[in-house]
């Protein structure tokens, strides 16, 4: 659509255009469906620099699981910290997963916006790791 009106000569060019228009919102909600199903699972995760504190995120970003290694504890007063950056990087990386996930679906790529947002070291650390294994 050009955005001028149109001019229908006949009844059924009507019919025919709320038609297509019809087909084209079956479609996107279609999209959508399929878009929220598999956006409603999807987590991110997040570890320390030294890998001893895992972070998960769950469907809504919000922390579902903290995994804090023995050795940690030796950082003391640093722990803190570590766990916050592991925070971050687990909601980051689930905002990257969102926005390709969108992307995918054919919806505005938003995906350069998302990384521009990211901390430039966090957003390198989840360019760099594939899923480390705690």
């Amino acid at each position: 659509m050009t955005g001028q009106p149109r001019e229908f000569r006949h009844p059924d060019e009507v019919l025919a255009f709320l038609d297509g228009i019809r087909q084209r919102n079956r479609e996107m909600v279609e999209r959508y469906e399929r878009f929220a199903e598999q956006a409603g699972g999807l987590t991110g995760v997040g570890f320390s620099a030294d890998g001893a504190v895992r972070v998960e995120v769950d469907e809504n970003g919000q922390v579902a699981t903290v995994d804090i290694a023995d050795g940690a504890l030796r950082h003391g007063g640093r722990l803190a910290g570590m766990i916050l950056g592991a925070v971050r990087e687990a909601q980051a990386a689930r905002a990257v997963k969102l926005a390709e996930l969108g992307a995918e679906f054919g919806g505005v790529s938003t995906v350069g916006l998302v990384r521009e947002a990211i901390p430039e070291h966090i957003r390198d650390t989840i360019d760099q790791r594939d899923e480390r294994r705690w």
